[in-house]
């Protein structure tokens, strides 16, 4: 099945965010977060697995809202470390 290049594109800047977001979590990891049993590390690990794999703009829609709640939860931790973090820019969805 031939995927939408536009789907393609926006799924691979999805992977992109997705593997920064590893690098900030090691970094958290590093300066002394928890990720008891891995949870945050797996979940990316699991969404990068699915960005590649995507077939449609729901599937991406669902991948992108989990990543932002780990974002948010990464962009605290290092704001109450008193590092700034810079908001990840998401491609928009059609509607």
């Amino acid at each position: 099945m031939k995927i939408d290049p536009l789907l393609r594109k926006a799924a691979d800047d999805v992977i992109d965010n997705l593997e920064a977001l590893k690098m900030s979590l090691q970094r958290c990891v590093n300066e002394g977060m928890l990720d008891v049993g891995d949870v945050y590390y797996n979940e990316l690990i699991d969404l990068i697995d699915d960005a590649e794999i995507v077939q449609n703009w729901d599937e991406l829609k669902e991948i992108v809202t989990r990543a932002k709640t780990i974002e948010v939860d990464i962009d605290a931790w290092l704001s109450i470390r008193g590092s700034t973090t810079i908001s990840m820019i998401w491609p928009n969805m059609p509607r």
